[in-house]
């Protein structure tokens, strides 16, 4: 038989056994992707019940069976938990029994039992229910189990809710304050601000269905258990007793009932107020007599104007940020610095060409070691502020987004303590440079120029008096003036108080579990107000008197060249200059 008559033959077979694939192809393709899930075993009665609960009966609370559907007791019939409820429609009698979820749940309903949460309320609603912490945005069907629906973040926030009212917590001798010092602490700033998941919540410390008093024996958070707690192989291994009750993690809590801890913030708080309102005013004294004077600054009367008016957008920032008003004392500083822009774009344009540099007579001030020195701390000093100050001002956000630079909160924490480890070289490196200056100079005591002397007080009334108007002349000043020493002896005073708070909460556990337990408490208030002294007293006092001033504006160059020039000499050393060229000295 050919071929041709045997494909005939198969022809009719080969159509048919392609008509069925295609036809079974085609149903498959018709067939939903997502069938519908089939009825749960309880859905008869979900259905009975619905016809009453359900939005569009209006004839009782509505159940949200989509949350229902996504919780854990989607395969629960509804009478498993309202057992009470035998028929509808309801009556008194049916709706006095609440649910009951210790029928399931009887560990946990044991321990919340005793706990602080299970107290008699004095208004109906004070104190947390199940409902409260495992529901979904407060719906009774939405039950949830916190720790792996609900974001850490979320958890903390489902806990401030409560304890963040003050009303209610006062009811019960509760502090009301627990949830600011918490977002205080370092463990509420990394997790709430910069997002680290592994830094400790309220639950993680206090538990939650068997949460107690921190008085109660069986607390986790009582003196006899926190070790325990805090040692724990995820937080701090080793931690005893000392370093679990510091308080570091509650920081305000602890201040209100230590009043050495309280002092000690009292004493650092009221010295960064004073210093600074103290160099504030000198600054603002020193304008008004050189901007608004009879003569007009080197600069010229219009930069300093806008000099001035920077100045005082500063204070009004500092002032802001003082009271916690964070938005707009960044708006303030934008002002500020914007200002300060434009002074200099006026000063480039208006300026006159001065004499040729090698027409000018310099005077040799500052040798390469101590220019070096200089430039060191300046940068060690401002790699600590740029890594310190967001996490101290956390609420200020544009300082937060300095650390995305840096690789979030660790990489800043580590940038910190390399650059901790360059300033203390530095201030070795000074030390050991001061000892050696000295040792050539005989040891004699006029050799330590940085020290103040009964000139340098006769030196400031001598000033005081030509701001307020009462004398016209100005004091003839030595190799460094009292505003240099005080600029001085303000930084170098608070070296080894940030060095030795610094390494306490470097190592926390070590120092912690050997020191009082208010010690890391302690390094933590001072370490963060010297800081923040320093910093303010370099912005307003240093930078200004060095920089910003109307007679060196734009910027004294002599930390950069180590000269200065005869004119400056005879203006700011004359008595110096004296000694060094008798000739030209006054």
């Amino acid at each position: 038989m050919s071929f041709s008559r045997v494909l005939l033959k198969l022809l009719p077979l080969l159509l048919a056994v392609i008509t069925v694939f295609f036809a079974s192809s085609l149903y498959a393709q018709q067939q939903p992707k997502d069938p519908k899930p089939a009825p749960a075993k309880n859905q008869e009665e979900i259905d009975m019940c619905m016809g009453c609960h359900s939005k569009e009966a209006q004839t009782g609370p509505v159940v949200d069976l989509s949350a229902y559907a996504k919780s854990p007791h989607k395969d629960m019939a509804c009478k498993d938990c309202h057992s009470s409820i035998t028929d509808a429609p309801h009556t008194p009698e049916m709706m006095k029994s609440k649910v009951a979820c210790a029928d399931c749940h009887p560990d946990e309903a044991e321990k919340f039992a005793a706990s602080a949460h299970a107290k008699v309320d004095k208004v109906k609603g004070d104190h947390p229910t199940c409902v409260t912490c495992h529901s979904d945005n407060n719906n009774p069907h939405g039950i949830v189990q916190p720790a792996k629906s609900k974001s850490r973040e979320q958890q903390v926030a489902q806990c401030s809710s409560c304890h963040g009212n003050a009303p209610v917590m006062n009811r019960y001798n509760v502090a009301s304050d627990a949830v600011s010092s918490y977002e205080q602490s370092f463990h509420g700033k990394a997790l709430l601000v910069f997002g680290n998941q592994q830094t400790a919540i309220c639950s993680d410390c206090h538990g939650s269905h068997d949460v107690l008093s921190p008085t109660d024996p069986k607390s986790r958070t009582n003196r006899a258990n926190a070790d325990k707690l805090c040692s724990s192989p995820t937080c701090h291994p080793g931690a005893k007793t000392n370093f679990a009750m510091s308080g570091a993690n509650h920081l305000r809590l602890k201040m209100r009932d230590n009043s050495v801890l309280a002092g000690i913030d009292l004493f650092f708080r009221g010295l960064t107020i004073c210093v600074i309102t103290f160099m504030l005013g000198g600054i603002a004294l020193d304008l008004r007599s050189k901007v608004f004077g009879p003569k007009p600054p080197k600069c010229g009367r219009t930069v300093g104007l806008l000099i001035v008016l920077s100045f005082l957008f500063l204070v009004s920032a500092i002032g802001c940020a003082t009271f916690s008003i964070a938005k707009l004392a960044t708006e303030l500083l934008v002002v500020a610095v914007g200002l300060l822009g434009v002074a200099y774009l006026t000063y480039f344009a208006t300026r006159k060409p001065g004499e040729k540099p090698e027409k000018i007579v310099k005077y040799r001030r500052f040798g390469l070691t101590l220019r070096l020195q200089h430039i060191a701390l300046m940068i060690c000093f401002t790699t600590l502020i740029a890594t310190g100050l967001p996490q101290r001002f956390a609420s200020i956000e544009w300082l937060r987004h300095i650390y995305s630079i840096m690789g979030g909160l660790n990489g800043a924490r580590y940038i910190h303590r390399i650059a901790a480890i360059g300033m203390i070289f530095t201030v070795v490196w000074h030390l050991a440079y001061l000892v050696f200056q000295w040792k050539k100079a005989g040891f004699k005591l006029s050799a330590l120029t940085m020290v103040p002397t009964l000139k340098d007080a006769k030196d400031f009334i001598h000033v005081s008096m030509n701001y307020l108007g009462l004398r016209k002349d100005e004091p003839k000043f030595e190799r460094y003036q009292f505003k240099q020493k005080m600029d001085y002896l303000a930084e170098y005073w608070g070296m080894p108080l940030m060095i030795i708070t610094g390494f306490i909460m470097w190592y926390p556990i070590y120092w912690g579990n050997r020191l009082p337990e208010i010690a890391l408490s302690a390094a933590l208030v001072a370490h963060g107000w010297e800081a923040t002294l320093a910093f303010l007293a370099i912005i307003a006092w240093h930078i200004y008197n060095e920089h910003f001033n109307p007679d060196t504006f734009p910027m004294s160059k002599v930390w950069i060249t180590g000269d200065l020039t005869l004119e400056q000499m005879k203006h700011e050393h004359p008595l110096e200059l004296e000694r060094m060229d008798p000739d030209k000295g006054e």
